[in-house]
């Protein structure tokens, strides 16, 4: 698809980067601006890594219709604390990914389910069994019939997220029984958390199908 974006239509772009022993990281920024020959980019983090440029690099662009990914060079870097600057050879073309970043990845986290019923409030403790930025499937020991919304905790390493969620349905797929949530006004902190969580997940993934 071809490259047509300004920086007032851009939410926000992830660079994929690899470091002096060819590990590949990930960081979200902000765009400062977009001419014919350049993006500029930059993203507040107290984490610094020596970034080597020039670089080839794999660039996504998020914004109101969709993710687009292209690779691009890194032509330099900058660092102006707490602030890093990137400066990136605007691609030609861009490839569109997928409608925003709902892409799945499976993934185990402890959550909680609870949910009003005749006799008052409910609460199941379960794990999820896949995660997207729009929703999560958690596995079930047995069906439950759930109501049409519940209040859902999700507990990772650092942070707890609790959400409204729209109940979708109940499958069961390898034995395994999962019911499946759609997420309800999530708050932008929480969804850009999300994002980066499946995120950094698809890249270990990608990253363990090359060895």
């Amino acid at each position: 698809m071809k490259f047509n974006l300004n920086a007032e239509n851009v939410n926000y772009i992830k660079i994929s980067y690899r470091d002096k022993d060819n590990f590949v990281h990930c960081i979200k920024a902000a765009i400062r601006y977009i001419n014919q020959i350049e993006i500029l980019a930059s993203a507040k983090t107290d984490e610094y890594s020596f970034i080597s440029s020039p670089q080839t690099v794999e660039l996504g662009i998020a914004c109101d219709n969709g993710l687009y990914k292209a690779k691009t060079i890194l032509q330099r870097v900058e660092y102006d604390s707490p602030y890093i600057l990137f400066s990136l050879k605007r691609p030609e073309e861009m490839e569109f990914h997928q409608n925003r970043e709902y892409f799945r990845v499976k993934i185990q986290e402890n959550v909680n389910i609870s949910y009003e019923i005749d006799d008052g409030t409910n609460l199941l403790s379960s794990v999820t069994y896949d995660l997207s930025a729009k929703g999560v499937r958690i596995e079930l020991e047995k069906e439950v019939e759930f109501p049409d919304e519940v209040t859902l905790s999700l507990f990772f390493q650092n942070r707890i997220i609790e959400v409204k969620a729209k109940y979708i349905r109940t499958d069961i797929d390898d034995n395994i029984i999962k019911a499946s949530f759609q997420f309800i006004d999530i708050k932008q902190p929480d969804l850009d958390f999300i994002s980066q969580i499946c995120f950094k997940k698809q890249l270990e993934e990608r990253r363990k199908n090359l060895l």
